[in-house]
């Protein structure tokens, strides 16, 4: 881990030395915390995360609209005796202009624009999987946006399974306060190089309307469902059709909020528990969703309470939520704190010169 970090360093050393015509350090320090008492749900194991992570980031923008970044993504558990947890590069070449964009390589996924819920990714998995090693291209105009990525986080070999992720995404704003779109994902989970025969294949599609207004609350409300064929083809027994519908409701002021998001419907995750050929379980390998979403009582409902601000120029930014999750049997709960900060300074300006 060591070496690898050294090796990454030197070449950032390097690539200050360019003749940009503009660099820039782009730096963001974010502490997460996230526990999960979900012990006797059968959905998720009771786990407590919290981690620090730091992005440090040159971008060397040789024209107006293309820019090269090279970075790292390091990440410390608190606890943990390792110097680093995990350290990942980040480089990507990308292209923006007032309507389209386009990222090439390993980027940040808040780059994307589309609307993914926690019915494609959980609060977790955004903390340990931040980076997206693909392609992004995206169209964003005044009312309407348009989005396609490509994911690749799994490299066969003996050890890993080959894993990819396609995602689409566009939606729009229409009369004043209404807005629609949809979000789609095609996960492929593939094979070792160690067996055969044994890929999953996950869809999921999420349409969606809503209005957002203010009457002295700002208030966010949704209607949408949740679309899914699943296909384990080492059962060989056809795809299974899980699919239901959620409602989202969320009213704000000052920071504060209250949110709720209620699903009903079947289970999303129904190959959860599945052993795969090479003797380990499905599990979150292949489902990367909040694992209330594979209820097993039809009904999953999810309440926040919380506070979410930005400060000094939208650089530092605080949330915290009380969450209670409900399966339709039983309550569970989950607490959640978020600090960021970033600095993004010009080190250097052909254009000041």
């Amino acid at each position: 881990m060591g070496r690898k970090l050294a090796i990454l360093l030197f070449a950032l050393v390097a690539f200050c030395n360019l003749s940009a015509q503009e660099l820039l350090f782009d730096g963001e320090l974010s502490t997460h915390f996230d526990n999960t008492e979900y012990t006797g749900s059968g959905l998720g194991d009771s786990r407590t995360v919290f981690a620090v992570r730091l992005i440090p980031t040159l971008d060397y923008r040789f024209s107006k609209n293309h820019s090269v970044v090279l970075g790292a993504e390091l990440l410390k558990d608190f606890g943990s005796s390792h110097f680093l947890d995990d350290a990942k590069l980040v480089a990507y070449y990308q292209f923006q202009n007032e309507k389209y964009g386009a990222n090439a390589g390993i980027f940040l996924r808040d780059k994307l624009v589309g609307h993914y819920s926690r019915a494609f990714f959980s609060d977790a998995y955004h903390i340990y999987n931040p980076l997206v090693q693909g392609i992004a291209m995206r169209h964003t105009g005044r009312s309407a946006f348009a989005e396609l990525v490509v994911d690749w986080d799994g490299l066969y070999s003996p050890e890993v399974r080959e894993k990819f992720r396609i995602l689409v995404a566009g939606g729009g704003n229409f009369a004043k306060i209404g807005y629609a779109g949809a979000s789609f994902s095609m996960q492929h989970f593939a094979n070792k190089s160690t067996i055969h025969g044994n890929v999953v294949d996950n869809l999921l599609l999420n349409p969606y309307i809503g209005v957002k207004f203010n009457a002295f609350f700002d208030f966010d409300i949704r209607l949408g469902a949740l679309i899914s064929a699943q296909r384990d083809r080492q059962s060989d027994e056809g795809w299974i059709l899980p699919a239901g519908g959620e409602f989202y409701f969320k009213m704000s002021r000052w920071g504060v909020f209250i949110d709720n998001n209620l699903y009903a419907g079947g289970g999303l995750t129904p190959f959860y528990n599945t052993i795969g050929k090479d003797g380990e379980a499905y599990a979150d390998n292949l489902y990367t969703c909040d694992p209330f979403y594979g209820t097993q009582h039809k009904i999953y409902n999810r309440t926040g309470i919380g506070y979410c601000r930005s400060f000094a120029s939208g650089r530092v930014r605080v949330k915290a939520e009380m969450v209670l999750q409900c399966d339709g049997v039983k309550m569970y709960c989950q607490q959640l704190v978020g600090v960021s900060a970033t600095i993004a300074p010009i080190l250097y300006s052909k254009k000041k010169q």
